[in-house]
């Protein structure tokens, strides 16, 4: 009785959220090379004009405020293993602007479409295009999504005797029995990863709620970000190399990754380490807090255990996005994001067979 009544509920949960399952999962899955579909589609900005060591990041942040003198610089990120060039970003009103540098002769190679169909596809996979509300319904189907991996579950299991018969696929017999056995073995090797994406995707739009949770199992300890004194506020603020030569003092030997430049006359000037050079995608980085005033150092990093509560709140996008690994787990998470729509398919082609099928045979036969 509670197989089939989570039957039904497979089913129909299924129908009902398929199509958004199908859209979301693929898009992500495209998504996983979103700097390789840019990188192919502006091949102009992200393929330096120049040969030479890299450039300091100083130069480049100066080129781009030469660039945009109406605008305010609020970072720059330095070349990584999958973009070759540097990448700043320019507040100049309400546009918020990203500009790729070259990364040996500093010159600005052009804007990153604010418009454009990866933008757009973007948009699609995180909020539907629908914004705020997007994002809502966004996290409810993910949790539509979980709840069909734990009804799959309990409907795959073909008992002691015939487990393994449920990883298989015998391509022998009928289509309609392949299918099913294929939605059965592909439910069963992909249950895993597509749990996690459904996890992790609920918490892009529930996040306050998804931290409390993990709070009761293990708590999160908070992390203030330290602020400048603006009582040393004073007209000969630090020049940006006097401010990135403090940082590196306190971290020698490591690579600039990012610089985050103050928005307010209380937040502090970040430079972010990595211990390669370009910085390897998904790396963790190492902040250095400093007074925007004083170029005084505001925290040094510390190298303390991170709670599990910790851990997990850490590892939630890089694992929905694939950026702990290289191009290989990339690859993988391609292939395996394409799964819950193959599910889908072949899902709706049984729902088609053995439910709309018979009864539209059915009304036929009455009418005839």
């Amino acid at each position: 009785m509670l197989r089939r009544a989570l039957f039904q509920l497979h089913l129909w949960t299924g129908i009902a959220a398929g199509v958004y399952v199908f859209v979301v999962c693929a898009t992500g899955a495209a998504l996983v090379f979103r700097i390789e579909m840019q990188r192919a589609t502006y091949p102009h900005l992200f393929a330096p004009s120049a040969t030479g060591s890299l450039a300091d990041p100083v130069t480049i942040m100066e080129h781009v405020q030469a660039a945009y003198p109406d605008g305010r610089l609020s970072g720059v990120d330095a070349p990584t293993t999958a973009r070759p060039t540097y990448l700043a970003y320019v507040l100049t009103g309400p546009r918020f602007l990203t500009v790729l540098v070259d990364p040996a002769s500093a010159q600005v190679l052009g804007l990153l479409p604010e418009q454009s169909w990866i933008r757009t596809l973007q948009d699609l996979h995180f909020d539907l295009l629908a914004g705020g509300t997007g994002r809502m319904v966004n996290g409810i189907g993910a949790l539509l999504l979980l709840a069909m991996c734990v009804t799959g579950l309990v409907i795959w299991w073909p008992g002691v005797a015939q487990w393994k018969r449920g990883f298989t696929v015998d391509l022998q017999r009928s289509w309609r029995r392949v299918n099913w056995e294929l939605h059965r073995a592909l439910g069963i090797w992909t249950l895993a990863f597509t749990a996690m994406w459904a996890v992790t995707g609920a918490y892009f739009a529930f996040p306050a709620p998804f931290r409390s949770l993990v709070n009761l199992v293990s708590p999160i300890s908070a992390v203030r970000t330290p602020e400048s004194d603006t009582a040393t506020n004073s007209a000969s603020a630090p020049r940006w190399q006097v401010l990135i030569d403090a940082a590196r003092r306190v971290v020698p030997g490591q690579s600039v990754a990012r610089i985050v430049v103050p928005s307010s006359s209380r937040a502090p000037f970040v430079v972010m380490f990595s211990s390669e050079s370009p910085t390897p995608v998904g790396a963790e980085l190492i902040p250095v807090y400093l007074n925007q005033h004083t170029g005084a150092v505001l925290r040094e990093p510390r190298h303390q255990p991170r709670t599990a509560g910790n851990a997990a709140i850490a590892w939630i996008a890089p694992l929905h996005m694939g950026t702990f690994g290289g191009p290989e787990v990339r690859a993988a998470w391609l292939l395996l994001g394409l799964a819950p729509p193959l599910l889908f398919v072949t899902g709706f082609a049984m729902w088609w067979v053995r439910v709309v099928r018979p009864q539209r045979a059915a009304r036929s036969s009455e009418i005839l």
